[in-house]
């Protein structure tokens, strides 16, 4: 509780006042004096200093309280949309933000290049706020058909989604898409149900195995993927499209040079 206020710049006077404490009640609080303060008196800290959702929970969980996992707000999203520019535009190949759902955020420039020149910049607008999920599923889709080998691809997904999702397990939000997508999705409820047969998995293994794209005009790429939780908020995550080999270094180095 001490690291976040001292993050949040606040002095524990200013928070005792925000938060309608007595005076020098936060400083036994954080002192350990005050063994197990009432849940609503650490909530009333936490909106004071402004807390994200994985501070809130960190603290919450640390005095012995459960704590569900709610989406995000509307300005949650917002909040997170603008904190990952630098991370999101600095780098030279493809990368987008998810939040716990999975919806798309936001991405960069080069996530368009993946679709080809035609219709990419619609395909993203109209997926903006939706699951990034479903279309890997859909054959029909733009980014379905990009995948040039589903037999790996989708079942190493399915093995990163049951990764993410574990610590939400107990969430009707979670309940209520993984039923959607069974209902929508041939591939995914064939792909889901092969997975609750085996073991949870230890890890995402992500960049055990490149990611082949047949990209529209390119032609095969290869990617390894990589996901960054946010630090303040773990409902959100950066997912880079990291070159898998040459040809694809080289492609993305030329995206660069275009856009």
């Amino acid at each position: 509780l001490r690291a976040v206020r001292e993050r949040a710049g606040r002095s524990q006077l200013w928070v005792e006042a925000e938060a309608d404490l007595g005076t020098g009640y936060l400083q036994r609080v954080e002192a350990g004096r005050v063994a197990q303060p009432g849940r609503g008196t650490v909530e009333k800290i936490l909106d004071a200093l402004g807390a994200r959702y994985t501070e809130r929970r960190d603290v919450l969980e640390l005095f012995g309280y459960v704590v569900s996992t709610p989406l995000p707000t509307p300005a949650e999203t917002e909040w997170a949309r603008e904190s990952c520019q630098h991370e999101l535009h600095d780098v030279p190949f493809p990368a987008y933000v998810l939040d716990c759902l999975p919806r798309l955020i936001a991405w960069n420039r080069f996530v368009p290049c993946l679709l080809g020149r035609g219709h990419s910049g619609t395909v993203l607008e109209r997926l903006a706020g939706r699951s990034m999920l479903a279309p890997w599923f859909d054959p029909a889709s733009p980014f379905g058909a990009l995948v040039a080998e589903p037999d790996v691809f989708l079942p190493l997904l399915i093995r990163a989604m049951r990764y993410e999702i574990e610590r939400y397990r107990n969430e009707p939000w979670l309940a209520e898409m993984l039923a959607q997508m069974q209902a929508e999705l041939p591939r995914f409820r064939q792909e889901w149900s092969r997975a609750e047969q085996e073991p949870p998995p230890i890890s995402a293994a992500r960049v055990l195995v490149p990611v082949k794209l047949n990209v529209p005009g390119v032609g095969l790429l290869q990617f390894r993927l990589v996901s960054e939780p946010l630090v303040r908020d773990t409902r959100f995550r950066l997912i880079y499209y990291v070159p898998a080999d040459p040809a694809t270094m080289r492609q993305c180095a030329a995206w660069a040079s275009e856009t």
